[in-house]
Formats: structure tokens, sequence, C-alpha cells
């Protein structure tokens, strides 16, 4: 089977997975800019560009990548926040509500994780649309496996439209990065995201930056709480 082949066979099957989730809580009328909420107090200040090491190398331990893809296995509440900065977007973070659930599968080894992500749906001037006015991303799926030829970490994310982001991603300390052409119908557009997985595995930190012309459109900072630990790692053993 070609790679090709290959990836369309996994996106059909991440999407059946999706349709097997709970049904999504109905989404709300458009929340008008003035009265948006506070983001929460844990994520307010949160920008995880900060947290990474200037001219720190990528990870080149096999080991070590392995031990970080552990870090991402049990059942978490999300928090955090969506900031748009389109032409016509509301100013202001909107508040993110949601919990995911992350399980080690396969030989490979890898990562899948399930998850349910609200944010406030709203619209700008005249009701003019703009990239993320609404969550894709209650339910979406997301699957991260070891790439051994490169010491590397391949992710896919399915939304809950059908889009898949796709990638190959490496480790720099505690912060795993991903450089990948968006799959948003936008000329020159670029999406960069990073996940913070700290040692004690209590707390990962997610932000998703969407940039046109090297220009900053839209924001995603999840920050997600442990509440039930996962037995053993990715390869089956325990940690």
């Amino acid at each position: 089977m070609s790679c090709q082949r290959a990836r369309k066979a996994l996106r059909r099957w991440i999407i059946a997975q999706l349709l097997l989730l709970p049904g999504t809580v109905p989404a709300a009328a458009p929340t008008p800019p003035s009265q948006l909420p506070p983001p929460p107090a844990a994520a307010r200040d949160l920008e995880l560009g900060e947290v990474l090491v200037t001219g720190a190398k990528k990870t080149r331990d096999p080991a070590a990548v392995l031990k970080w893809l552990s870090r991402l296995l049990g059942q978490y509440d999300y928090e955090g926040y969506v900031e748009l900065r389109t032409e016509g977007a509301p100013q202001g973070r909107l508040p993110v509500r949601g919990y995911g659930d992350c399980i080690g599968f396969g030989p490979g080894p890898g990562v899948q994780c399930t998850m349910r992500v609200n944010w406030p749906k709203v619209r700008g001037p005249e009701g003019v649309d703009v990239l993320g006015r609404v969550s894709s991303l209650a339910p979406a799926m997301t699957l991260l496996g070891y790439d051994a030829d490169f010491i590397a970490i391949h992710y896919q994310l399915v939304d809950n439209k059908g889009l898949a982001d796709a990638g190959r991603g490496y480790l720099t300390g505690d912060v795993l990065t991903t450089r990948t052409a968006c799959v948003y119908v936008m000329e020159d557009c670029e999406r960069i995201m990073h996940i913070n997985a700290q040692p004690d595995g209590k707390l990962i930190q997610t932000q998703i930056d969407i940039q046109q012309n090297a220009n900053l459109v839209a924001r995603f900072v999840f920050v997600q709480h442990l509440v039930a630990a996962a037995a053993g790692d990715v390869t089956g053993g325990q940690p």
C-alpha cells in the first residue's frame, strides 16, 4: 500500500472513530464581543513561545522521545483561550473548556487522543466569517507516533469537519514543535504547534499559531490538567 493510500485509510479510520464519540453539545448562539468572559486565570498570561530555549538542540535520544510520548497518556480537563487576529475578528480572548483522553496504541509506538474542546461562538461585524470563530475540535482526534528513522514524532489531527493536519515534529527539551502548511484555503499559511509536556505528567500546554505571510491570524492555547493517569507507557511497560 502506498503512503498516500495509507494516509487516506488512516484518515477514514479516524473519522469513523470520531463518529462513535458522544454527541456534541449544541452550539450556543454567537456571543457579542462585548459580553465575552475573561480567559481562565491559569491560562491568561500563558505564552508557550517563551518556554522554548533559544539555540537548544533537537533531542536525538530515542528513549527520551518515547518517554516524552508516555507523558501524554491519561485523561485531561482543558482550559485556555483562543485569540483571533484576522480582519473583522472580535477583540479579546475566548475562554476554552473541554476534556480529552489519550491512550497508547500500536507497535510504533504511538498515542491516540480523543478530545472535545469548545469556546464561545463569535462573529465579526455584520456577521463576517473569521477563522476560528467556532470550535472545530468538538470532537477531534489526534494520533502521534514515533519515527525511528528521524528520531521524531509524526502526528495527524482530524477535526469535526474531516480536515486533517499532519506532519513531523521534533522534540527540544520538554517541547515538541511542528511546522506545516495550513489545511485552510489561505495562501502562504503556516500552522506552528508547540506541545510542552511536563516531566511529572500532570500538565500539558499546547499552543497552535496560524500565520499568513508571517503574520499571526489566530492563536489557540490549551492547558491540559491531568485528572486520571494511565498505567504503563507507550511501549506497553511500566513507567
